[in-house]
């Protein structure tokens, strides 16, 4: 009883605003209802909207949550309870959340739903929002990071995620603004760059800071960026394009091999994981 009544206020208060959220957004969208040509058209806009600010208030609730145990409540109980929640949160945002994000962006840049409805700059505002509130959960599940009962094992997948999620944001984020400047290539060339100079960055990072799980990471990544460029990639891109990104894409294995020959001593006396 002394675990199940606090989780069930959590429960309660979390479901109280979720709540109240989904139906302020579903009032907007029934009332968007209008009648074309014998046709029942609504904006969808507001169910896209619904949705990510359910995510937004999910990432606010959990992060609020941490700091509060962190500071105040101190229950390593609840901890692990926060940060598989956080954890979830990350997760659903990541899959998703940006999929909604860009689902909003495109109709703004199509204005597809113009003709019947305004489509104003929210639609783009609400990225940056949504970028903020899972900054704020990331950064305080590193709090949690900090606490003496955390293990290496914890500590390492959490990097892990925080990567994953900084590599995610990014390419969202090209892939938006390269569709807006109408290039055809950003799931091709451009991807494919900005996988590669991340893969470099986590390589160099990992031999700095000698932490072996993103070396691998980055090698990992950086072989994912190879497999996608000659299976998918040279059969869509133009002769100028598959020069542009072999190049790069050489230029940095040669910056990783020189790495990795000059600071050899250094992995070599690195602690395993």
């Amino acid at each position: 009883i002394s675990y199940a009544i606090p989780l069930l206020l959590l429960f309660v208060i979390y479901k109280t605003f979720e709540l109240e959220i989904a139906n302020y957004w579903n009032q907007l969208y029934y009332g968007s209802k209008i009648e074309i040509d014998g046709s029942t058209k609504y904006n969808v806009d507001f169910r896209h909207f619904r949705n990510i600010w359910t995510l937004n208030y999910s990432m606010l609730f959990m992060t609020i949550l941490s700091l509060m145990n962190i500071k105040k409540i101190k229950s390593q109980q609840l901890s692990f309870l926060n940060l598989g929640l956080n954890g979830l949160a990350i997760l659903f945002f990541l899959s998703s959340g940006l999929y909604i994000l860009s689902q909003l962006g495109n109709s703004y840049f199509d204005q597809s739903l113009a003709e019947n409805y305004n489509i104003g700059i929210s639609n783009i505002v609400i990225r940056y929002i949504s970028f903020g509130f899972l900054a704020a959960l990331l950064w305080a599940t590193y709090q949690y990071m900090k606490q003496e009962w955390i293990t290496k094992f914890m500590k390492m997948v959490f990097e892990v995620v925080l990567h994953v999620s900084i590599l995610a944001v990014l390419s969202s984020e090209l892939i938006h603004w390269m569709d807006f400047a109408g290039s055809t290539q950003s799931h091709k060339l451009g991807l494919t760059i900005l996988w590669g100079v991340y893969a470099l960055a986590l390589i160099a990072y990992g031999i700095w800071k000698q932490k072996q799980h993103l070396r691998i990471g980055g090698i990992g990544l950086f072989t994912l960026t190879l497999a996608k460029l000659f299976l998918y990639d040279i059969s869509h891109l133009n002769t100028i394009s598959k020069t542009i990104v072999l190049v790069s894409l050489g230029v940095l294995l040669l910056i990783i091999s020189f790495l990795y020959n000059k600071y050899n001593q250094k992995i070599s006396d690195e602690k395993p994981a």
